[in-house]
């Protein structure tokens, strides 16, 4: 494959998710009732090296692709709109494997749902970059005190009570995943990559549960679980068989994750040799131990820088 100098082609694509409560706010993500908007969405993403980037459907034809060096906070609202209509986009999720999406509390797993978390799908091409890595992210929210409405014991041990606050941050209940066709033919082809933020002093990592017992002799494991149990005197639905997806916790800058092989001989069809698509999903993975009532009302920003990769 033709390589090309390490440069960075995606500049930091920042994302301000205000998560605010739609319904009657009860007791945790885990109760049907909550739900959360974007308010604010700011976005760059600007390429280098010849390559250019659109977002659209990934079933847009061609012709229709509207192909930039910069895209804007304008057209990835544009998108959005287009895409959700203005409907609540973000409810507490969970996915198995960063693609596919079910619902909460009924049931074992859960309903599969296409509703609750945002995609963004992006196209690529270019004459020289035929691969792109992920090398940088970050979801970060302003951490912010948070009286719970019952005594509990949050994800790090700590027994928390009615009357005291304690840090929260909401952006530790969510995830972000880069879905992309990576060596087809020779390696894994579709591949997804997710995200978690690290163990802070805010924060524990869920990774990735296999049948996993959450129960924790009936009361709950700690945090969002816990709390849970201590608001209703009960366990949400599958708690004592989780599956989560895998995550990584850090992305080392200029190595990254490869993301995308992009096809060559693309000329004819999209105007450059190579061409391709990764779709990004952002969600709020209700299993969680911060996934609880102290992430409402709050603001999320991730960030997100590609390179080519080596």
């Amino acid at each position: 494959m033709t390589k090309m100098t390490r440069k960075l082609i995606l500049a930091v694509l920042t994302v301000v998710v205000t998560v605010a409560t739609l319904g009657t706010t009860t007791f945790a993500w885990f109760t049907l009732t909550n739900t959360s908007v974007i308010q604010d969405f700011e976005v760059d993403i600007i390429m280098d090296a010849g390559i250019e980037i659109a977002v659209d459907d990934l079933a847009t034809l061609p012709e229709d692709l509207v192909w930039r060096t910069t895209l804007t906070t304008a057209d990835i609202l544009a998108y959005l709109d287009a895409a959700y209509g203005g409907q609540p986009l973000f409810t507490h999720v969970t996915s198995q494997d960063g693609r596919t999406f079910r619902t909460l509390g009924i049931g074992a797993i859960g309903d599969i749902t296409t509703s609750g978390y945002v995609e963004i799908p992006l196209h690529f091409r270019s004459n020289s970059a035929d691969e792109i890595a992920w090398d940088q992210v970050s979801l970060t929210s302003g951490v912010v005190q948070y009286r719970p409405a019952v005594p509990f014991v949050d994800s790090l041990g700590n027994p928390r009570n009615t009357t005291q606050t304690y840090p929260t941050d909401a952006a530790d209940a969510m995830r972000l995943s880069i879905t992309g066709m990576v060596d087809p033919g020779t390696g894994p082809e579709v591949t997804t990559h997710v995200y978690e933020n690290p163990a802070l002093n805010t924060n524990t990592v869920l990774g990735g549960l296999s049948a996993a017992d959450l129960t924790n002799g009936g009361i709950g494991v700690d945090g969002a679980v816990n709390f849970y149990y201590e608001s209703t005197n009960t366990l949400p639905g599958g708690a004592d068989s989780v599956t989560t997806v895998s995550t990584v916790t850090s992305i080392a800058p200029g190595v990254g994750l490869k993301v995308l092989t992009m096809t060559s001989g693309q000329s004819a069809i999209h105007d450059q040799e190579y061409y391709g698509t990764i779709v990004i999903r952002i969600w709020l993975e209700g299993w969680d131990a911060e996934a609880l009532n102290g992430i409402l009302g709050r603001t999320i920003t991730t960030g997100l820088r590609f390179i080519a990769a080596a």
